[in-house]
């Protein structure tokens, strides 16, 4: 039975000869077949050769199937019959939807032990076969930040804080609009009362549109200023501004037409800003820009800066002819060293000439936030009991 060289091959005469000795005969010579020993059945005739051959194949296959199992399992080369096996083909033949139904997550999951599985893992090989650059060049970071919302924080984060200090500068203007107020209707008062024996100065509140009774505790330390009257430094503040912006703008603006016509036609505007050509141009976009931004807006950049707000006499939006108006007028206040400004300081809804002839008039407005006093000057008012813009009865100015 055994071969040389390895060769556990099987060879048909040998298996044969194995079979025949494994049915083989008894020690008298019989053969073994005829000495089987079947228990008879009852209902079939003994004398019956069916029956006999039965028995007799039955028990002949019985006996040749243990054989044939010890004999092949012995002679079989697991290696040999594993290097035949097609792993890919076999592969192809799993149903995985149907094998994955079948497999019990939560018992296998339950059978993992994470503590040891963790336990095994060498973190340090493992962080060290991490290609970090090539995994961070597969990451939109751009598309992250935008979906994580940081534009919007820093963005709003950022118009909070300009607007908490545009706020502070505000309420220090307001700040100094109610001492200026106070001393000038003390002054007032001892001109009026004491010397030419008339009435004092009782300044107003607001245009009787907004309806506001006097200020009012907003946070619970800061006067609520809103629609009164904007006072004569915050005035004056916003109308530095817009000529900063008036002439800042006119400069770019001319510098780059000056530009293009050097560029284009070959030939230079002027030589100097002050010609009459450039004077008579600042001008007209003087007018434009003050006479636009009320008629679209009813404030210009430096009003909206400071928080002022112009609106008709009545507290209504004011309209195109009163702004036209007003621009119209504005030129008026400044003559006589300014004499039309200084109005706004002792008129009792503190409007300058130009607004009391167009018939508009100028009030605190931060838009979304409230015109707050500085905490201080509440207090002071507060304990004091005194009141920016009590509304007064018809005193006279």
């Amino acid at each position: 039975m055994r071969t040389t060289g390895g060769d556990r091959r099987i060879s048909h005469p040998a298996l044969i000869g194995t079979l025949t000795r494994t049915v083989g005969r008894d020690p008298a010579g019989a053969p073994s077949i005829g000495r089987v020993n079947a228990t008879p059945d009852p209902s079939r005739d003994p004398r019956d050769p069916r029956g006999l051959l039965g028995r007799v194949a039955g028990s002949v296959t019985g006996r040749m199937v243990d054989a044939v199992d010890d004999l092949v399992l012995d002679h079989v080369d697991v290696d040999a019959l594993l290097e035949r096996v097609d792993v890919n083909a076999l592969l192809d033949r799993v149903d995985t939807t149907r094998l994955l139904d079948r497999v019990d997550v939560d018992r296998l999951l339950e059978q993992v032990d994470v503590d040891r599985l963790l336990d095994r893992v060498d973190v340090d090989r493992l962080a060290a076969r991490i290609d970090v650059e090539r995994l961070l060049a597969g990451v939109d970071l751009e598309a992250i930040v935008r979906r994580s919302g940081i534009p919007d924080i820093v963005a709003e984060s950022t118009g909070r804080v300009a607007g908490s200090a545009l706020d502070l500068a505000r309420r220090q203007l307001v700040g100094l609009d109610v001492l200026v107020d106070s001393v000038v209707d003390r002054v007032v008062d001892l001109v009026l009362v004491r010397l030419l024996r008339r009435g004092g100065l009782e300044r107003r509140n607001g245009p009787p549109a907004l309806d506001i009774e006097g200020p009012v505790i907003s946070d619970g330390v800061r006067m609520d200023v809103s629609g009164h009257y904007a006072g004569a430094l915050s005035r004056a503040a916003a109308l530095a501004l817009d000529a900063v912006t008036i002439v800042t703008s006119y400069t770019i603006g001319y510098a780059g037409l000056d530009q293009l016509s050097k560029a284009l036609l070959q030939r230079q505007l002027s030589g100097e800003y002050s010609s009459p050509v450039a004077a008579t141009l600042l001008v007209v976009w003087g007018f434009l820009y003050v006479f636009g931004s009320l008629a679209v807006a009813g404030r210009t950049l430096g009003k909206a800066v400071v928080g002022l707000q112009v609106l008709a006499r009545s507290g209504r939006p004011v309209t195109v002819p009163q702004a036209l108006l007003r621009t119209l007028l504005l030129p008026l206040s400044a003559v006589l060293f300014g004499a039309g400004f200084l109005l706004a300081v002792v008129q009792r809804d503190n409007r300058s000439l130009h607004d009391l002839l167009a018939g508009t008039c100028v009030v605190y407005d931060w838009g979304e936030r409230s015109a707050l006093l500085p905490g201080p000057l509440s207090d002071f008012l507060t304990r004091t009991g005194a009141r920016p813009g009590v509304e007064g009865g018809d005193a006279r100015t």
